[in-house]
This record gives structure tokens, sequence and C-alpha cells, in this order.
């Protein structure tokens, strides 16, 4: 579930997007994504970002329920468990063929797509000009956000499908064991 202002946004197994009035506490309107998803949605301004089990990213514009681009640029059907982290200029999420996208939020174009080792359920977090993103063979990535280049790598015991949490100068993920890691400084 994503809220904006008195708007809750719920996709899951029904393959439709649904959108809620907190106020009231009922479906003001919703808009078929045809597949199922485990996706948390985000907003940026008027659009939702949501991907699908059947590797398809969807812009919707909430306020006309209106799809405005689709992006499904794979050479396979694959899944999308990774919730997208969104910018002026990025839609950055990962997908089960190993990839992480950058995709303009206004034109639905890609800017970049980074192949790493493994899958990737992690949703990633931007953090400045980085991004940060697990795989589920247990490797952390810092990656370039204007380019996608790998500038970090390193390997964790277990896999993430947990997202990364950034605050206080530390990160703070999960990996599929249980074990908690905290990243940063020490000063």
């Amino acid at each position: 579930i994503t809220v904006v202002d008195n708007r809750a946004f719920v996709a899951g197994c029904d393959g439709s997007l649904h959108i809620v009035e907190l106020d009231q506490g009922v479906e003001v309107n919703s808009f078929g994504i045809v597949w199922t998803t485990g996706v948390t949605p985000a907003v940026w301004g008027d659009v939702v970002f949501v991907g699908t089990e059947q590797a398809v990213l969807y812009a919707i514009d909430w306020k006309q329920v209106e799809k405005k681009w689709t992006f499904a640029d794979f050479e396979e059907t694959i899944s999308t468990r990774s919730s997208p982290a969104v910018t002026d200029d990025h839609v950055v999420f990962g997908a089960r063929n190993r990839k992480v996208y950058s995709i303009h939020p206004v034109s639905g174009a890609e800017n970049w797509s980074t192949e790493l080792k493994a899958n990737i359920d992690s949703s990633p977090v931007i953090v400045g000009n980085r991004v940060f993103v697990g795989s589920t063979d247990g490797r952390l990535y810092e990656l370039e956000l204007k380019t996608g280049k790998i500038v970090w790598q390193r390997e964790f015991d277990g896999g993430f499908v947990a997202s990364p949490a950034v605050g206080f100068g530390r990160l703070v993920i999960a990996t599929d064991r249980g074990v908690v890691y905290c990243l940063g400084s020490r000063g």
C-alpha cells in the first residue's frame, strides 16, 4: 500500500490497481494491470508506477485513471518483484532477469539497464546520485544513478529479497537467513 494525500494505492492478486479514498474508506477507482503483482506501487506526482509478475511496468495517471505508458522490454517473460524507486528523471526497479532498470518517468524510455549476477527481488533505494539494491545471491550493490554503472558491491551471507533502508548515514538491510546488516561510518 502506498498513501498520498487522502488516497491509498493497492495492487495485488486480482490484476488491478485500486485507488481508495481514505476519508470515507471506499474505492473510488481502479485500473486493470492485467496480471498479479506483489509490488508496492510508487507515486510521483499524478503518476503511479507498478510492476507485474508478467514483466510489465505500468505508469498510470491516477487522477485521470489512464495508462501513460508501459515498459516491457524483456527477452522473456520474467517477474518484476522489485518495487520502483522514483526521482524526476528515473524510475529504478529490478527484475528476475538479473537486471536493474532505469526508465524515464515521463517518456517511459529506458535510461539504462545493468545486469547483475543474480535475480533482483529487493527494491532499490535512491540516495542522492546513488542506487542501492540487493540481489538474491546475497550481493549488495551501489550503482551510479545517472549511468547504472556498478560503483561498489559486497557479498553477504544469505540472499536479499527485502529492500534496504537508509537513514542517519546508515544503510540497513536483512538477508533471507534473518541476519540484519547496518552499514555506514562509525563516526
